[in-house]
């Protein structure tokens, strides 16, 4: 189907999903680029629409035929697809997707988000959690909304692969903490005494990673059994929230990895 006007009906809707409130109201989300609708089609969510500006190069057609794009492919005149997009030089391609239906599932090794408020932050991490096999992610009050265009395009296709959802960290983990009784909730704080790679964090384990201005908030900090620093050589204070949290990912897999060996 062929949409010439950004006034349509279709296209005013899919922009509307450019804010958090529209897509809470309609259960969608954007996925932009190429190679975000490439990982969006090989993962379990559902497609709702493929969307390609009929100005740019012509999708590949592993992408643009691709069975789940089966009676829902729009091309958009350059106007319309500007409405949809929510960068300023958008490629060609574009997705709207569900956004799927997620309850808590209390894994082994969970990534907590305490008021992560920075979409590039809050997407880059759920990039390290995928990579370092935290397949949980929640995303506690007063975090980036998981699926904001931000989000999605910072975690590099990550989100679709991970079970991620949005509720309070503090009764999140406090529900963990009852099920997993001989794991450890591990959260960051600059001004602790105990290195990140002293704290035990190869088994069941919660990470837990704070707001970039304040920390992790101190009704979570008390749940935590472990408050650990970053040993750094330099004279920085502290590290970007990202930062951060992919150095205790990638810890927590080390030390998981080495105790398989």
């Amino acid at each position: 189907m062929y949409i010439e006007s950004a006034h349509n009906d279709r296209v005013r809707a899919w922009a509307r999903l450019k804010t958090r409130r529209g897509r809470e109201r309609a259960g969608l989300f954007l996925v932009e680029g190429e190679r975000l609708v490439a990982e969006l089609l090989n993962s379990p969510l559902r497609l709702e629409a493929l969307l390609w500006n009929v100005a740019s190069d012509e999708p590949p057609d592993a992408l643009w035929r691709h069975p789940k794009a089966d009676g829902r492919r729009y091309e958009l005149s350059p106007q319309a697809f500007a409405a949809v997009a929510d960068t300023e030089t958008p490629q060609g391609l574009m997705a709207v997707a569900a956004i799927p239906q997620a309850a808590p599932r209390y894994g082994p090794r969970v990534l907590v988000l305490d008021a992560i408020q920075d979409p590039g932050n809050a997407g880059t991490l759920v990039r390290s959690a995928e990579a370092f096999g935290f397949g949980d992610i929640v995303f506690g009050t007063g975090t980036a909304d998981p699926y904001a265009p931000k989000v999605v395009r910072a975690s590099m296709g990550g989100l679709f692969r991970v079970h991620a959802i949005a509720g309070d960290a503090e009764a999140y983990l406090r529900a963990w903490r009852d099920r997993h009784p001989d794991g450890v909730i591990v959260a960051t704080a600059a001004d602790a005494s105990e290195r990140c790679d002293e704290a035990p964090m190869a088994g069941e384990v919660a990470v837990v990673i704070g707001n970039e201005a304040r920390g992790v908030s101190d009704a979570v900090r008390q749940l935590a059994q472990r408050c650990v620093a970053i040993p750094m050589a330099g004279k920085a204070e502290s590290l970007n929230a990202a930062m951060a949290g992919t150095i205790l990912l990638y810890e927590a897999y080390r030390q998981a990895s080495n105790r398989a060996i």
